[in-house]
């Protein structure tokens, strides 16, 4: 995998200069997670030497107003930055109003492009970011490859980058469509499929505890593991997101992509996670081993319907809760939960693997405690803390037992540089690493997973309390 720190100067003096184009440029995307993620990368010397960023989008404004908007977007970086540096790095942003449905808008795009190349007198590489809703990708795609923004220079180390967002697609059926038109335009070495989630630290964790240590890698199988949950659980409701919310809801949001990508690391077989090929499949064999749920509840919590943006009639999920189970023989009748919402009283990120208790262990001495079962937790925000509970004898004359938690890593008690997802979502596509980007084949296993729950005839929508207390059973 990409080292990010250590290597990077190294890495950034071998990057020939590059255009970065935002699709999007003046959306919350760019505003709240791009442009202070490209000035980090700036500012931690992971930018090309040579650089440009392009925002478009159809807001008729000046290079002037659209400096102050970037300036705005990053307000919380500035008190950590000197303002020189954030008005260095705006030197390299500039603007173009445009309509992504007009195919002079990319011939005006191309023409920048080319401005840059004749500037550094040589050919640039391109990134293209469509931080856009999923509706407007397919013309996009077209305009992209019809206009020629796509090609690399012949005979020249150069290349042309597309970053897709989540969700892709709605369903099956219309992620089938978009994929066949992505991949008919354009080499899929070229396609970064983001879920963010993928480039988390904490999540990243999963493997270095699953490969790295052989006290659980020798434990990590239906011999050993007795239950799997993943829970994406949250205080905030949709806020000010009605709009875009309303017919997405928390299976496609969070449900097809990130609870799934994480499940995909809990459970691919060993493999050579140093190769992007191995890793990327050995993910989708899971997603592809999943059985149809044997539970499933969906809920809406009250009032969510009086959201501006939201149909008074919507039947829109804001919470759901999967039981499943995989097929392959390493992880056969492991019962797995995937569970995720907004608006309940407390946030819950994490993952919670339960292991078997020991068959012969003798408990005459313990008639209240039932079994004893080790237990790895992983949190994943708002810290990242892992820890592992084990059992120990009590103090005294008898032989009893306690749990004690071993505390493996918490964040607040590493003292080192963890860059953000969205830095490494953009330095992993300029250095060419699609690893911790998602593959087509893993985009389809998900949704054919998903799509089925998606039919609220089949099942029944509940109403639950802004606030609503968690808990294992909430239903």
């Amino acid at each position: 995998m990409t080292v990010f720190l250590d290597d990077l100067m190294l890495k950034k003096a071998s990057l020939p200069p590059t255009s970065i184009v935002i699709f999007g440029g003046t959306g919350d995307l760019a505003e709240t997670k791009l442009y202070p993620a490209l000035l980090d990368l700036y500012v931690h010397g992971a930018l090309p030497n040579q650089f440009r960023i392009i925002g478009i989008s159809r807001k008729a404004l000046s290079p002037e107003e659209y400096h102050e908007f970037v300036k705005k977007s990053l307000e919380k970086k500035i008190s950590s930055y000197e303002q020189s540096v954030v008005a260095q790095f705006c030197q390299h942003i500039e603007y173009l109003a445009g309509d992504f449905g007009l195919a002079s808008t990319y011939s005006e795009l191309l023409s920048l492009l080319k401005e840059f190349d004749g500037e550094v007198m040589q050919c640039t590489n391109k990134l293209f970011y469509l931080a856009v809703p999923p509706q407007l990708y397919s013309g996009i795609f077209k305009y992209l490859d019809e206009s020629g923004l796509m090609r690399t220079c012949d005979g020249v180390l150069s290349w042309a980058r597309i970053l897709v967002e989540k969700p892709f697609g709605r369903d099956l059926m219309t992620a089938e469509i978009l994929e066949e038109e992505l991949c008919s335009r354009f080499d899929e070495e070229q396609i970064y499929r983001i879920d963010h989630y993928l480039a988390k630290d904490s999540i990243e964790n999963i493997i270095a505890l699953r490969f790295a240590n052989t006290i659980l890698s020798d434990s990590w199988y239906n011999g050993q593991v007795e239950s799997i949950a993943i829970r994406l659980l949250e205080k905030k409701d949709v806020a000010n997101r009605g709009s875009f919310y309303d017919g997405v809801g928390a299976l496609r949001d969070v449900g097809q992509n990130h609870v799934l990508q994480i499940l995909a690391l809990l459970t691919m077989t060993p493999s050579d996670i140093s190769t992007v090929s191995a890793i990327r499949a050995a993910r989708a064999e899971v997603l592809e081993s999943l059985l149809p749920p044997t539970y499933v509840i969906k809920g809406q919590y009250k009032d969510f319907t009086k959201t501006i943006g939201v149909a008074s009639d919507s039947l829109t999920e804001t919470y759901f809760k999967i039981k499943t189970e995989l097929s392959s023989s390493r992880w056969s009748g492991v019962p797995i939960t995937l569970e995720a919402g907004k608006a309940l009283d407390k946030n819950i990120n994490e993952v919670v693997v339960t292991f078997r208790p020991q068959v012969n262990w003798q408990r005459e001495t313990e008639p209240h405690v039932k079994d004893h079962r080790n237990v790895l937790t992983m949190q994943f925000s708002p810290e990242q803390r892992i820890t592992l509970s084990v059992w120990v004898k009590k103090p005294g004359f008898t032989f009893a037992l306690e749990e004690r938690v071993l505390e493996l890593i918490r964040s607040e008690a590493v003292d080192a540089y963890s860059p953000e997802a969205y830095e490494r979502v953009l330095y992993d596509c300029i250095a060419g690493d699609q690893t911790r980007f998602v593959s087509g084949a893993e985009v389809m296993a998900a949704w054919k997973f998903i799509t089925p729950l998606l039919q609220t005839d089949n099942i029944p929508l509940f109403s639950y309390e802004v606030g609503a207390q968690w808990s294992d059973s909430l239903n």
